[in-house]
């Protein structure tokens, strides 16, 4: 089916309006997602971060009604989901890991699967990964991380007062719960990441010539973790990713490869944009990702544009503008970079 009208059908859903037959379509389209990769956006963002709301609120039900058990597995999976949540744990996963599709239910049994090795004492706990699908698991102080396959974390088992250390190799998804008194610092040897509370993805495997860091909200700050935080620290904020090469132990900081909405209530498709001067598009663009756009606003003062805006990505967006206008653009340490001649 077309994305367009899977598009319309899945705001059907959302609204309690489909048919049993439309019903019927959306549980087909659900068991062979894994074959329609392109079908992540089919939402906007405002409708994709409701959904995560969501099925993050029944995670945490369920976790708090199973005895406050941590860890989600693979393994005894339910025979049927309700739909909206089937829909939103596909959602949210996409947007959070981006790895496709993920089945993930609660151990019943209160025991971690076979596949995850566990190491712990009285003060710390080591998990590592070795199944073939992400993994979940909620920290002490309600921060979730997903962690991937191969990847492997320590943490301790309450954090201190002062701050929340981990360790992490491999690849994982955090969401830091805010806690303005104590940082949450995650070490993977050659580099260290430290948030108050945001959400983020590490790259960080044994052996790799690279470690890279991409920020979904918030800001991080990144540095050498042989070096003092002061001494070139790295801030990035929605959008941004820095890579660390390991070798010759320098950062490298851009934007990532597919930006995202990061407002919880979009102001891009709202505004109609019929002689809208560019420069106020811009400012949109900017509220909406939080990626810093630079020109020189006395050259585009006389740009205007009429246009909208529907599915495109944030790069089509611009690219779209600088065409209209004869302008170019470059990415320069994680911001875009506008030169043009002006508009008669």
């Amino acid at each position: 089916m077309k994305n367009d009208k899977l598009s319309i059908l899945f705001k059907k859903y959302l609204k309690g309006e489909c048919t049993p037959e439309e019903l019927d379509v959306i549980d087909r389209w659900y068991q062979s997602f894994e074959n329609h990769a392109d079908d992540e956006r089919l939402l906007n963002r405002h409708e994709a971060n409701n959904l995560e709301e969501k099925i993050l609120g029944k995670i945490k039900s369920n976790i708090a009604a199973q005895g406050n058990q941590h860890f989600l597995s693979p393994q005894n999976q339910p025979s049927r989901f309700g739909g909206l949540y089937k829909i939103a744990a596909t959602f949210l996963l996409l947007s959070v890991i981006g790895a496709g599709v993920i089945f993930l239910t609660f151990n019943r049994s209160g025991t971690v699967h076979d596949q995850v090795l566990t190491t712990s004492d009285s003060r710390f706990e080591k998990l590592t990964n070795t199944t073939g699908v992400t993994m979940i698991r909620y920290l002490s102080d309600g921060s979730l991380i997903s962690l991937h396959p191969g990847g492997s974390i320590e943490f301790p088992k309450e954090f201190s007062p002062g701050e929340r250390n981990v360790m992490l190799s491999g690849e994982a998804f955090f969401d830091v719960a805010k806690d303005k008194n104590r940082p949450f610092i995650i070490n993977t040897g050659e580099v260290t990441i430290r948030v108050l509370g945001t959400s983020f993805n590490v790259r960080a495997y044994q052996g790799s010539k690279e470690i890279t860091v991409a920020v979904k909200t918030g800001k991080v700050s990144v540095y050498d973790s042989r070096k003092k935080a002061a001494d070139k620290e790295i801030i990035l904020t929605p959008n941004q990713e820095v890579v660390f090469n390991t070798l010759h132990a320098k950062f490298s900081k851009k934007l990532v490869v597919d930006p995202q909405i990061i407002l919880e209530k979009p102001t891009l498709f709202e505004m109609e944009y019929d002689g809208t001067p560019v420069g106020k598009i811009f400012d949109v663009l900017e509220e909406n990702y939080g990626i810093d756009i630079v020109y020189d606003k006395s050259l585009l003062a006389e740009c205007s544009l009429t246009t909208s805006f529907a599915e495109e990505g944030f790069y089509e967006r611009i690219e779209i503008i600088c065409e209209a206008i004869g302008a170019e653009y470059k990415i320069t340490d994680g911001t875009i970079v506008v030169s043009s001649p002006g508009c008669q």
